[in-house]
């Protein structure tokens, strides 16, 4: 049920656009050192962006004031008609694309937005959180955008606290030396204080990751050492994540571990059913005959997460008879006319990776 309010949640998000419409992808650096690469790649990406559609306004004035801590995730989205704009996070990293005078060009965005491929992983420890991002069988360390807490920082702010709940009897600017110190209700034992101090950073610590991932995120998994892993997920119960606890001590290997977790968890399609030419296909999503088009991964045009990841950020550009604009104009009927919307891995069905459908008739 949640994953069909989700998407009816993205039809309705793109029901206004029109079949002329630009859109962009630009995927976040993975290699940055002090923001200057990121200026030079957001001009080449305005610069391109220009060339394509001079009036799209809402694109380049998003671009031009988008710094790097700007991103979410691992990259981001763009769309422009003229009269619709929006602008979307992802998770994973998308190709670097634009297409113009076309239906919004969501397939990326679609799978990001669906994906049973893509975990945000926090690993809580007391000494430093780190925010993971696997996609794929790869694991990214995305903790620079997290702002969490440091321990210490936490118990040194409760330290001063303290000092307001046990303090001297005496009043005014004369110390009563005679005066006996008195114990407020608000005080409590050491156990009792640390219990409250390790409240307080797991509080700053969920409300870092809530501000750091993307806001189409429903679910984060954690992994750590038992008892902090089930107090931390008693905190975040009232978050808007579905929160999944994975047990392991130590903060050695954390990304093989995470890997470890998550290795096997695709299952397979049972069946798949037959593929179908894109024109056939088309027409029956105009005509609403369509109940459920299956769309490979593998045409979803995201990039795997690795070191070894374009940084040139060249915008690929998808033209009417690209085999990428067919599918992706395919699901937008599609979708307008109620269709659901199926990925799966043709890779692990040992299948050809092609647009297929269940019919209604």
């Amino acid at each position: 049920m949640a994953e069909q309010a989700s998407l009816e949640t993205f039809r309705q998000a793109f029901a206004g656009f029109s079949q002329d419409t630009m859109s962009v992808y630009v995927p976040r650096p993975s290699i940055e050192t002090g923001g200057e690469k990121w200026r030079i790649l957001r001009k080449n990406v305005i610069d391109t962006v220009k060339d394509h559609g001079p009036k799209s306004d809402f694109i380049t004035n998003r671009l031009e004031h988008f710094d790097l801590p700007d991103f979410r995730g691992n990259g981001i989205a763009l769309f422009d008609d003229g009269k619709q704009q929006r602008m979307a996070h992802l998770n994973a990293r998308p190709v670097a694309c634009i297409t113009t005078g076309e239906p919004p060009f969501i397939l990326p965005l679609l799978a990001d937005f669906q994906s049973r491929e893509t975990r945000w992983v926090l690993h809580v420890t007391k000494d430093e959180p780190k925010l993971y991002l696997y996609s794929g069988g790869y694991v990214s360390d995305m903790s620079d955008r997290l702002d969490a807490p440091k321990y210490r920082s936490v118990e040194a702010r409760r330290h001063v606290q303290d000092d307001v709940f046990f303090h001297s009897g005496s009043r005014g600017s004369v110390r009563d030396s005679d005066s006996k110190s008195v114990h407020h209700a608000l005080g409590s034992d050491q156990s009792r204080e640390r219990e409250k101090t390790d409240d307080a950073f797991y509080h700053d610590t969920f409300n870092a990751v809530t501000e750091a991932l993307p806001p189409q995120t429903s679910s984060l998994h954690i992994i750590g050492e038992e008892g902090t892993v089930g107090r931390f997920a008693q905190v975040a119960s009232h978050g808007r994540f579905e929160i999944t606890q994975h047990h392991c001590g130590g903060t050695d290997n954390v990304e093989d571990k995470i890997i470890a977790v998550f290795q096997g968890e695709t299952a397979m399609d049972e069946q798949l059913p037959e593929g179908r030419n894109l024109p056939d296909l088309q027409s029956a999503a105009a005509s609403g005959q369509l109940g459920t088009l299956y769309v490979p991964i593998e045409h979803a045009q995201l990039e795997e997460m690795h070191e070894q990841a374009d940084e040139h950020l060249k915008l690929r550009t998808y033209d009417e008879a690209d085999v990428e604009t067919e599918e992706n104009r395919t699901a937008v009927l599609a979708l307008a006319n109620g269709a659901d919307i199926h990925w799966y891995a043709a890779s692990d069905n040992d299948a050809v990776a092609e647009l297929r459908a269940d019919m209604r008739w």
